[in-house]
């Protein structure tokens, strides 16, 4: 059971109460960060540049990780190439529109998607390319460096289109693991109110470590075990049982957090749960390299045909994020 998470999509982790629910839930953050962001912090927003000198976050390097590796990008070009050529493309309002993407996330997949063009050489180190394909090789690369044994993290994303390429539209059984994790799990986490700092959720974290990671190992647990009850009655039993049975805990962290907060709230969890699979399974037509939940390439599809990518303000900014 993994307990750390990887963030994507971008490389500057956002400054809300998000992360500090993902600081309190997993017991270690990662962020995909290309070297020159790593020794040179003037580069990082000055949140990020804190949370790295706090010890919060670990940085990882992706070129250390897609460098050498056969298998890295076929799957997803395949991927790509299957839906250029059967024409099915999201519509947006501006197609020309492109996203950047830093090299060293890209490996050899650059070539491949400058020839197909998908995306085009921007200002070293920058590649432009077009969103739908940005927000699925995201996704893929954070599955795919969370599921290698040295990382091993559960990837995760505060950006709800990545977050539901990563689970995608699931067939029945996936389907039913999303629904019933959504009824199950929500309204159990508890979280603080109002004004949160660094300093506070640092402490906090190191006071109760280890209820906390207790707490999250029993919620993983939990939303394994639920999907595989197939029988609705015998479900709901089982739910309410371990619901009960989790009392204990989640009133010791509510109390302990109304200490330092004063004003508790209780969120629904999905966000921060990672999907066990991932769209690297399902771009995979064989052999795939994570288990769990599978993603099959006309799933996948299907959710691109659906989905308005971005907000049209938000691309047409000049200070749009990079991943």
């Amino acid at each position: 059971m993994r307990n750390k998470a990887l963030y994507f999509p971008y490389i500057n982790l956002p400054e809300n109460d998000w992360l500090y629910l993902m600081l309190l839930y997993w017991e270690r953050l990662s962020a995909i960060v290309p070297s020159e962001y790593v020794y040179d912090r003037r580069k990082l927003s000055p949140h990020m540049s804190t949370l790295m000198e706090e010890g919060l976050v670990d940085f990882i390097e992706p070129q250390k990780f897609i460098e050498n590796r056969d298998e890295f990008g076929k799957p997803f070009i395949g991927f790509i190439e299957k839906r250029v050529r059967t024409g099915r493309i999201p519509l947006r309002e501006n197609v020309a529109q492109r996203f950047p993407v830093h090299v060293e996330k890209l490996g050899p997949v650059a070539a491949e998607l400058v020839s197909m063009n998908l995306a085009t050489e921007a200002d070293y180190p920058w590649y432009e390319m077009d969103i739908w394909v940005a927000d699925a090789f995201m996704a893929y690369l954070a599955s795919f460096m969370g599921s290698l044994p040295e990382i091993n993290s559960a990837p995760v994303t505060n950006n709800e289109i990545c977050f539901r390429l990563l689970g995608g539209y699931p067939r029945k059984v996936i389907r039913e693991r999303t629904v019933q994790r959504y009824e199950i799990l929500r309204n159990i986490l508890p979280f603080p109110i109002g004004e949160l700092n660094l300093d506070r959720v640092i402490k906090f974290k190191d006071k109760y470590l280890e209820e906390l990671s207790r707490f999250r190992d029993q919620i993983e647990s939990l939303s394994i075990d639920l999907s595989n009850i197939t029988d609705p009655k015998e479900r709901e039993e089982k739910r309410d049982i371990t619901i009960r049975g989790l009392k204990q805990e989640i009133d010791f962290i509510a109390s302990h957090m109304g200490e330092t907060w004063h004003e508790i709230a209780f969120l629904d969890v999905l966000p921060i749960l990672s999907t066990s699979g991932s769209v690297l399974a399902g771009i995979q037509a064989t052999a795939p390299l994570t288990t769990g939940l599978v993603l099959s390439i006309s799933e996948m599809g299907h959710f691109l045909n659906r989905t308005l990518w971005h907000d049209q303000a938000a691309l047409t900014s000049s200070l749009r994020p990079r991943l």
